[in-house]
């Protein structure tokens, strides 16, 4: 499901089936379609070992971030990016057992039950939201950081923990009206089949995911989703990203010259280049989804032959920007690094 959405395996189509087009005739397209296929069984696997990871890595997040003396601005927002991803790679390791490790990923009976695609519905509706406000959260938490850095003042009067919660609360707020249309596009599809090829029986019952009979309504969904989930967001990101950038390089300039709070400055920078790698990460993983959703909207039948194929690398890929934040964090951030240590490393002692 290829960025939490539901836009690629749970199509009308099955997972490895394609609509006929010209598409068919590329030889871009053809390669894309065989390393779907290739890759396909090894990504349940996969995506189950980086959730597990990352499930981990981020309950350790708001373990550290939620301590005593660690509760600030960014602190905040970084807690609410742990918790999202969280909850988004919770969601997903049921899906993956289901739909990929225990039944394969061909559609059958036993893999595509009732419950099974019930619960596929309610991931997708709710991880789309939760993994939506993860994104926006990294680019409000980019915008009040260089806003903080080039005027002073407004991080003086901003910067405290009310001001960051309810930036929190709006753009929660924001994001659950805008899936809105997403939420409610998506119903459930029971088809008939027989049990086996030589009996007529159609006891046996394959359960799919389809959208209502809504063109406004499908057309509303998939270009609020493509811009404002996707598009927008990535392009705010890497706008902020250069401002962040050159604020840092006029910040260090006026370091130079100063000799009074030289501490206060270097620890600022340091915790601005490590926000500036959650933006970039953010950046890399999803800039190629919103383009491929782009693309998919102006191209007839890119969708189908381009973009599903690709729907579980862009899984990964997200899935990889999730869980990472841990590793920065203890790499860049010497704050977050000692009260890592102090609070696990106490508790070993303790049990040992």
């Amino acid at each position: 499901m290829a960025g939490y959405g539901l836009y690629a395996n749970t199509s009308d189509s099955a997972p490895n089936d394609y609509e006929k087009s010209h598409f068919e005739e590329n030889y871009m397209v053809n390669a894309l379609k065989t390393f779907d296929k290739m890759y396909k069984p090894v990504h349940g696997y996969l995506a189950v070992t980086i959730c597990v990871f990352g499930i981990t890595a981020n309950i350790l997040n708001i373990t550290v971030l939620t301590r005593k003396g660690m509760i600030s601005f960014v602190h905040i927002f970084l807690t609410g990016l742990a918790i999202s991803d969280g909850i988004t790679m919770a969601l997903y390791c049921p899906f993956l057992v289901q739909m990929y490790l225990m039944h394969g990923t061909t559609k059958s009976p036993d893999r595509n039950t009732e419950g099974a695609v019930r619960y596929q519905v309610v991931f997708a509706v709710i991880s789309t939201i939760v993994h939506s406000i993860s994104i926006w959260l990294t680019v409000t938490l980019a915008v009040f950081r260089y806003l903080f850095i080039r005027f002073p003042r407004i991080g003086l009067k901003y910067g405290n923990t009310k001001s960051a919660l309810a930036a929190e609360g709006i753009v929660v707020i924001m994001v659950t009206i805008i899936c809105i249309p997403n939420s409610i596009l998506y119903q459930m599809k029971n088809t008939h089949v027989p049990l086996n090829e030589t009996s007529n029986d159609t006891s046996a019952s394959i359960w799919s995911i389809t959208k209502r009979n809504d063109v406004i309504l499908e057309k509303v969904n998939y270009w609020m989703h493509a811009i404002f989930t996707r598009l927008l967001p990535s392009c705010l990101l890497m706008i902020f990203s250069v401002f962040l950038i050159i604020t840092m390089r006029q910040a260090d300039k006026r370091r130079n010259n100063m000799t009074l709070n030289n501490t206060f400055a270097l620890r600022s920078r340091r915790t601005t280049k490590m926000l500036l790698a959650v933006v970039l990460l953010s950046v890399i993983a999803e800039t190629p989804h919103g383009v491929l959703l782009l693309l998919s909207g102006l191209i007839p039948d890119f969708f189908a032959n381009v973009y599903v194929p690709l729907g579980d690398m862009i899984d990964i890929l997200t899935l990889i920007n999730d869980g990472v934040n841990f590793v920065l964090y203890c790499t860049m951030s010497k704050q977050f690094r000692k009260k890592f240590l102090s609070l696990f490393c106490r508790c070993a002692n303790r049990h040992s």
